[in-house]
């Protein structure tokens, strides 16, 4: 098992971000009523459409997705439409206080701010912010769309840059078509994994 960056040099030309909910449902058979249990073990789902590229600047794009098919090599990737925050945090944040596993907010030392849907990483997990947050004297609270999957100590650091989420790409195959000189545009889809 190795892991890849996602090559700087492939560029996409569209992407869906999905965010892929665990949850125990059941519906009486008597009033039809629905109960939902929401687990702490989101993940993130990835479509990326690349565009059609040159025969001649093909060969790469083919070689990168056949090696990493099948899901056993990883593949690092931040959200290319949002790679650093809407808001104003930068700088070297930090986790302000212990997070558990289960958890849905978070507190970080912090003067910037974020708005709603910036990403940020801490540990091996990317978040995206509920809302938007400001800092009242240097700490933020962040409501945050997916729970906190890992126990993590204060004092960690928070990436806004560029967060990226391990994935694999499930699929055991990997097809690309030819046709009057170009790759004709694919589409690849990724599945978060838990380092």
């Amino acid at each position: 098992m190795a892991t890849f960056d996602h090559p700087s040099w492939l560029k996409p030309q569209s992407i869906e971000w999905a965010s892929k909910k665990r949850v125990i449902q059941s519906r009486s058979p008597v009033t039809g009523a629905v109960e939902s249990i929401e687990l702490p073990a989101e993940r993130w789902q990835l479509t990326v459409t690349y565009p059609p590229t040159l025969y001649k600047d093909a060969a790469a794009a083919e070689a990168f997705f056949s090696r990493v098919v099948g899901g056993v090599d990883r593949i690092r990737i931040y959200n290319f439409t949002r790679p650093q925050p809407r808001g104003t945090m930068r700088g070297s944040p930090t986790l302000a206080a212990p997070i558990t596993r289960g958890m849905q907010s978070l507190q970080i030392n912090t003067f910037g701010t974020l708005e709603a849907g910036d990403f940020f990483k801490i540990g091996n997990q990317v978040f995206q912010a509920f809302d938007a947050a400001s800092p009242i004297g240097g700490v933020m609270t962040v409501n945050l769309v997916q729970r906190v999957r890992v126990d993590t100590a204060a004092g960690a650091a928070v990436q806004w840059d560029k967060p990226t989420a391990l994935f694999i790409i499930p699929s055991d195959s990997n097809r690309v078509a030819y046709g009057g000189g170009v790759m004709e545009s694919f589409s690849q889809e990724f599945d978060e994994v838990y380092a």
